[in-house]
């Protein structure tokens, strides 16, 4: 697979139903939320020390949790219980700038295939180098290491590789602005090259194993890639990125201004057999056959941005300075803020 579109089949039955299910376990317990009172203010020539962005991550982040099906929190997570140090990202997932029927509207810039695939794998970096140089004495282990466990390969698809040469930047021929009215690509959700495809028809992994609840998604694909590489617990992301120029929008007469979007989403992943022994810990046989979400984390941020320019700034420098540059510094300060709030919460179990 590795493609996705932003809509639904009409007339597919069994996806409808597997939705309707997600919906009513999603709601069956109440969710305690703290954090996400304060938005981010994105400034161009700002580097935030890392004691900032901890001060920082407590207000613009918001951490979810939800009681397990099974047990409680308190107790499976406790200091008698075994600590989780040894993480991975295991599931890392990207909509930037999704487009309904390939038509380009009030967007003005767009990327193709192979443009979003190099952005999902800068903001992939990030993650993988904030994990190891912001000083949090957990054991991360790489998506390169994670790839190459054997069961790896086993579940999911593979994904389409969109970038046929090597290269790490972006080119005209990956963003570019287009007309009104002109083509371009479907490809709403796009993973790194050698990640494994773990969606279901065409919903993204993350809306189905992320977020604060338990999840038969793929559970098996967790637990066996988990126990190969002796993970504690595994990291999901979904990064939402996309801009608009500024529009009234025909349908609801409401006024839009030119930003930058931004939505982050992080769950932090134990899976089931692991689960399974934190529940024997406290004296419980039952074997609960579902993946558990220690905490999840949440972000949304908007930056003002230039989108619409004269014609004879539609170049790719002008893309470079008014949107490239904006995206991935806000992208690395709100993604080193949400590490340094699972780092925090993962440390609680030691």
């Amino acid at each position: 697979m590795g493609t996705h579109f932003d809509y639904f089949p009409g007339n597919n039955a069994m996806l409808r139903f597997a939705i309707i299910l997600l919906s009513i376990m999603s709601c069956s317990m109440p969710v305690v939320k703290t954090g996400g009172d304060r938005s981010y203010t994105y400034l161009a020539k700002e580097n935030y020390s890392l004691e900032k962005l901890q001060e920082m991550s407590k207000e613009v982040v918001e951490s979810s949790e939800r009681e397990p099906p099974v047990g409680k929190l308190a107790d499976l997570f406790s200091k008698n219980q075994k600590p989780i140090k040894r993480i991975g990202i295991i599931v890392f997932e990207s909509k930037i700038q999704p487009t309904r029927g390939g038509l380009a509207t009030q967007n003005e810039i767009f990327l193709s295939e192979q443009g979003k695939q190099l952005l999902t794998e800068k903001f992939l970096n990030v993650w993988e180098e904030s994990f190891k140089t912001l000083k949090n004495d957990l054991d991360y282990v790489s998506t390169a290491k994670i790839k190459k466990a054997p069961n790896y390969n086993e579940f999911g698809l593979a994904e389409d590789d969109y970038i046929k040469t090597y290269r790490s930047g972006l080119a005209p021929d990956d963003i570019f602005f287009l007309e009104p009215g002109k083509k371009t690509t479907l490809v709403t959700v796009v993973n790194p090259r050698g990640m494994r495809d773990m969606s279901f028809a065409l919903v993204p992994a993350y809306e189905l194993m992320g977020g604060p609840k338990w999840s038969e998604h793929n559970k098996h694909f967790l637990s066996e890639v988990a126990k190969k590489l002796n993970l504690d617990a595994a990291i999901i992301v979904m990064s939402e990125v996309s801009w608009t120029k500024a529009h009234t929008d025909k349908h609801s007469g409401e006024n839009y201004q030119e930003q930058i979007d931004f939505k982050l989403s992080a769950s932090t992943l134990v899976p089931f057999s692991e689960y399974h022994n934190r529940l024997e810990k406290t004296g419980n046989q039952e074997r609960p056959g579902v993946t558990l979400c220690y905490k999840s984390y949440e972000s949304s941020v908007h930056v003002p941005a230039r989108i619409s320019v004269e014609a004879s700034e539609k170049t790719f420098s002008t893309i470079e300075s008014e949107v490239l540059n904006p995206v991935l510094k806000t992208y690395t300060d709100l993604s080193q803020m949400m590490i340094l709030r699972i780092v925090e919460d993962i440390k609680k179990t030691w």
